[in-house]
């Protein structure tokens, strides 16, 4: 087998029946100016192109359609009115299908209040191959997941669910290819996942590595800064791994001087950066480090502002950097499986026996079954699927005697950012005023946020299940950055010759699941320094938590959208060495827990959830895990029977190559 599986984006139809042909969107040759997006997979079971133009109607998506049968079809096409949740009227993500050029006379997208199946009018067409595009009218966000051709004028059932297996079928998929023989099954590619899978492959294991996204990283690759420090462990050796998954200086780890170093409010504890080396890895993905460096160089000498080259250099160094973990793996030997939606998995007797995914662009499935499975989905999502307990919100003061904990538990939580930025241009343009958008959020004089360029100060979906609802929470966002550029636009002097060009639409998220494993990790804990002979990796972050700000309270309740953080204002730390056992979980005996989903309070995640530190977690877990293979055992038994191999693995440090 290949050691990394990635798939080409072909076309992706099938004729199940005379008659009925299905093409689904995401697989369209070329997308044109349409993004593909998986944040309504747990609507749909698909993920579905979006039209994302920011008010800038983009390019045609294009592709070819082969039909073994002319004559008479009637077109429908699944798709959402995505401002229905908070508006009534017509909503702005129209589009229209061309067939060979001819646009059907449908408005899609504009109407209705969930995904459904959209009546775009008849078409007559030849037996052959014929040319179908979808042409967006707005530019904001209009969104197609499949086109369903039928002679039969009867839509498919609204029931996503219950159309699943069908939609199987007709696209030619009878059952999942299945990829057996694992030692360690890791989902999620972030920088716990890749530490964890990189780890247990450079102790011998067969690791096989699933990620939905198309690059390696999650949120680090999104542009979440991999914050924590290493040089404060109880554990020197620790953090190694995460350096290099990090293209982070190794030799430098433990050196207080080789970190950028931001004072907080306490003086008490600093956060920490490290530094990239990049040349520090000296195999072949150094090569791809030093063509990112030319590269960055040959913008800075570009006719582009200050702004604008840093978002270049930037997102390129992120893509390089997601081609250099993926180098990394691929060289210990980790299979690689990318563009990949874990949604289903099977158990028995108390252990994971497989987990189901879909390929995101072919919609083909896989059944990965393994000894061993890691849940690093950052939203518990395997934990989850599986029937182990968890958490989401924020616990009582009478669950754990959290100082900071509110009286009542609710469903308040760290919520999603996307960066967004605009720039001064000489063709900057119009913008449609706040009153021409009634969808998007009525921004004023005394409520709109100023400001060009933004990151984590915006966040949104703090009371949505964002495991479940990631497009609505992600949705909202889009309705609060262009309610608010619709005002500082067209009302504030200053922004008059600027442009809305970049805004991310996969959010960055903080907090959702968390799964329960043998042991809670608790604010108490970590202030109040408790040892444990399990302890582990070393958190030394600030109980970082982030809440909705007045001003925002007031004025978009319950759909807030920015937020102040707690760092260095209410809970500070020192370094605190967090046991092994919030890395499994307790009542599903073969799944090790890692990311931000791992067993502790809503007050204790403000700490562990940086990426650094989750790196590390990530590297005791692929220890274990090795301990696991070795002596025939699971998670909870390296604790009760193998901690003292375990620690011995933990001083050591896992193989650097």
């Amino acid at each position: 087998m290949k050691k990394s599986v990635l798939f080409l984006c072909t076309l992706l139809m099938a004729q199940w029946a005379v008659g009925q042909i299905l093409v689904e969107t995401e697989s369209f040759a070329d997308k044109g100016g349409w993004v593909a997006d998986h944040q309504a997979f747990e609507q749909i079971q698909s993920s579905y192109l979006m039209a994302h133009g920011l008010g800038r109607p983009v390019k045609d998506a294009v592709t070819s359609v082969s039909f073994a049968e002319g004559g008479r079809y009637h077109l429908y096409v699944s798709t959402y009115n995505w401002t229905a949740p908070w508006y009534d009227g017509k909503g702005p993500g129209a589009f229209q299908v061309l067939v060979d050029g001819r646009p059907l006379a449908a408005e899609l997208g504009v109407t209705g209040n969930r995904w459904e199946w959209q009546y775009a009018g008849e078409v007559t067409v030849n037996k052959g191959t014929v040319q179908v595009a979808l042409h967006d009218l707005t530019g904001f966000n209009g969104r197609a997941d499949a086109l369903y051709f039928t002679k039969e004028n009867e839509a498919p059932t609204v029931d996503y669910q219950a159309f699943a297996p069908e939609r199987l079928r007709l696209l030619g998929y009878d059952k999942p290819t299945r990829v057996s023989g694992a030692d360690l099954v890791v989902v999620g590619g972030g920088i716990a996942g890749c530490a964890t899978a990189l780890t247990a492959a450079r102790y011998g294991l067969k690791v096989v590595l699933v990620d939905n996204l198309p690059w390696l990283g999650g949120n680090h690759a999104l542009g979440v800064r991999a914050n924590g420090l290493m040089y404060e462990n109880l554990y020197p050796e620790l953090g190694n791994i995460t350096c290099q998954i990090l293209n982070a200086k190794v030799t430098e780890k433990n050196n207080p001087d080789a970190y950028f170093v931001r004072e907080n409010q306490t003086g008490y504890i600093r956060s920490y950066q490290p530094i990239p080396d990049l040349r520090n890895y000296a195999g072949p993905a150094s090569t791809l480090m030093q063509q990112a460096e030319a590269h960055v160089s040959t913008i800075e000498r570009r006719n582009l502002t200050k702004p604008e080259q840093n978002q270049n250099n930037n997102e390129y160094r992120r893509k390089q950097q997601a081609e250099i973990r993926k180098k990394l793996l691929e060289e210990a030997g980790v299979v690689i499986y990318q563009h990949v939606h874990a949604y289903k998995a099977a158990t028995r007797d108390g252990q994971i026996t497989s987990i189901t995914g879909k390929h995101l662009q072919s919609g083909e499935e896989f059944l990965f079954e393994g000894r061993l499975y890691v849940d690093c989905t950052g939203d518990g999502v395997i934990g989850y699927l599986a029937g182990a307990e968890y958490r989401m919100g924020r616990e009582s003061k009478a669950y754990a005697q959290e100082p900071s904990a509110p009286e009542r538990e609710d469903q308040k939580k760290m919520g999603m950012s996307m960066h967004w930025y605009a720039y001064p241009r000489e063709d900057s343009g119009t913008f449609p005023t706040v009153e021409e958008l009634p969808w998007a959020m009525q921004c004023t004089k005394e409520s709109a946020a100023r400001g060009s360029q933004w990151s984590w100060e915006w966040e949104t979906g703090l009371e949505v299940d964002n495991a479940l609802n990631a497009e609505l929470a992600r949705d909202n966002y889009f309705r609060a950055v262009f309610g608010n550029w619709a005002y500082l636009k067209n009302n504030e002097e200053r922004f008059k010759e600027y442009r809305l060009d970049y805004l991310q639409y996969i959010g960055m998220k903080r907090e959702s699941r968390r799964i329960m494993g043998d042991l809670v990790l608790t604010e108490n804990d970590i202030v109040n320094r408790v040892k444990y002979p399990d302890a582990s990796f070393t958190t030394t972050w600030t109980m970082d938590l982030h809440y909705a700000t007045p001003k925002q309270v007031k004025y978009f309740k319950g759909w807030e959208w920015m937020t102040y953080c707690t760092n260095g204002k209410e809970v500070w730390i020192r370094p605190y060495h967090v046991p092994y056992r919030c890395l499994y979980a307790k009542d599903i005996a073969n799944l090790f827990i890692g990311g931000r989903c791992m067993s502790v309070t809503h007050q204790a995640l403000g700490t562990v959830r940086v990426q650094a530190t989750l790196g590390m977690a990530g590297e005791v877990i692929g220890m274990a895990a090795s301990l696991c293979a070795k002596h025939g055992v699971l998670p909870r038994d390296v604790y009760r029977t193998y901690l003292n191999d375990l620690k011995k693995l933990m001083r050591a440090g896992a193989p650097l190559r």
